[in-house]
C-alpha cells in the first residue's frame, strides 16, 4: 500500500512539473509583482523526481532559481528529515537520511520578502 502511494504522490508531482509558486506578497503587504518584472520561480534539478538514494556515496541537492532581488536566502527541507541545509546547493549523503519516500522543498526568499519553492519526491533505501 505504502507503494502505491508512494507511486501516486510521485505522478502528481512530477504532472504539476515539480514547481510551486507562492504569491509575491512582501513582509508589509505590498504586492511584490508591481516592484519586479518576474516572478521568482525555483525548479529543482538534483535529485531527480522518482530517484532512489541508496549507499554512501554523496548526491548533489541543486536548483535552478530565476528572478528575485538578491541577496537570496535558500531553505532546503526534508519531508521526514526536517531541514537539510541554507545553501543554494550542497552535497547529502543518502546513508545519513531516513529510509523512505521523501518530499524534499526548496524554498528560496529574495530581498524584497517574496518567495517561491520548488519539490520533488525521492526514494531513500
Amino acid at each position: 500500500m505504502k507503494w502505491i502511494l508512494l507511486i501516486a504522490l510521485c505522478l502528481v508531482l512530477c504532472g504539476a512539473g515539480c514547481l510551486e509558486q507562492k504569491d509575491s506578497t512582501t513582509k508589509n503587504g505590498s504586492n511584490a509583482a508591481d516592484k519586479s518584472q518576474e516572478k521568482l520561480t525555483v525548479t529543482i534539478t538534483s535529485p531527480n523526481a522518482g530517484e532512489i538514494l541508496q549507499g554512501n556515496k554523496d548526491v548533489s541537492f541543486d536548483a535552478l532559481v530565476s528572478a528575485g532581488k538578491t541577496p537570496l536566502s535558500y531553505r532546503w527541507s526534508s519531508s521526514i528529515d526536517g531541514e537539510l541545509s541554507t545553501s543554494r546547493k550542497f552535497m547529502q549523503n543518502p546513508s545519513l537520511l531516513s529510509k523512505g519516500g521523501h518530499v524534499i522543498i526548496l524554498k528560496v526568499t529574495d530581498a524584497a520578502g517574496n518567495s517561491a519553492q520548488g519539490s520533488v519526491l525521492i526514494e531513500v533505501m
